[in-house]
């Protein structure tokens, strides 16, 4: 469910979690002293992960370039028949 920011005059800020999308969402009352808040508009925190989370995520949209030497030698398979390894096959 989404979040909502209010101010109140004489509390400071404070938000509302648990609040229906649908209806009035200007103003609401302050859970501290009862008065009628305002609504404050914040950006989205798109960026609230760890920094170390965010960079991994970062690197990994670049393909990464290797040397042979880091592949290692490739490993070819042991060809079998072709009746052993495709029975459905004629």
């Amino acid at each position: 469910m989404p979040s909502y920011t209010f101010r109140c005059d004489d509390c400071g800020e404070f938000t509302l979690f648990f609040r229906s999308m649908g209806g009035n969402k200007g103003s609401a009352v302050c859970p501290t002293c009862s008065e009628d808040s305002k609504r404050v508009f914040l950006p989205p925190n798109l960026y609230s992960m760890p920094h170390e989370l965010r960079s991994r995520i970062e690197k990994g949209m670049e393909p990464r370039r290797m040397t042979r030497e880091e592949l290692g030698q490739k490993r070819i398979p042991k060809q079998r028949s072709s009746m052993a390894s495709r029975p459905w096959q004629a």
